[in-house]
C-alpha cells in the first residue's frame, strides 16, 4: 500500500455504499485511495463505477473486526483514525465502505466486518 498524496484524477466518492480494498493513504490530507469492487449510490440508487476512488476520510468512524472470518464474525469495536492507520499501514484494509452523509442519515463509516450483501443491492 502506498503512503503519500493520491493524485488529483482519481475521482473522489461520497454518498454510496460499497466493497473495496484500500491501495493508498495520504494521512496528512486525510483520504484513502480504495479499488472498489462493488457498490451502489444511496440516491439515486445506482450502481457506481469499480476502479479507483478517493474517499475523504473526515468525519469517518473505523469499526474493527475481531474475527472478520471466524465463527465469533459479527463483532465489531469503534476504533480511533490513528488505530486505523497503523493497522492498516501493516495489515492493508479490505472491506466495506458506507459513506452517506447528510440529515437524517447515519454517519459514515468503513468497517472490515461482515455485512449486507452490497454487491446485490443490499445498502443496510
Amino acid at each position: 500500500m502506498a503512503i503519500g498524496p493520491i493524485p488529483s484524477s482519481v475521482p473522489t466518492l461520497f454518498g454510496v455504499a460499497a466493497l473495496g480494498k484500500l491501495v493508498a493513504l495520504d494521512p496528512k490530507a486525510k483520504e484513502g485511495e480504495f479499488r472498489l469492487r462493488c457498490g451502489w449510490y444511496f440516491t439515486p440508487k445506482r450502481r457506481i463505477r469499480p476502479g479507483l476512488w478517493k474517499v475523504s476520510l473526515r468525519g469517518v468512524s473505523f469499526n474493527s473486526e475481531t474475527y472478520p472470518n471466524g465463527p465469533a464474525s459479527g463483532i465489531a469495536h469503534s476504533v480511533s483514525v490513528a488505530s486505523w492507520e497503523r493497522g492498516v499501514r501493516l495489515e492493508g484494509w479490505t472491506g466495506e465502505l458506507y459513506l452517506k452523509l447528510g440529515r437524517g442519515f447515519y454517519a459514515p463509516f468503513l468497517s472490515n466486518g461482515p455485512g449486507t450483501d452490497i454487491c446485490a443491492g443490499v445498502l443496510g
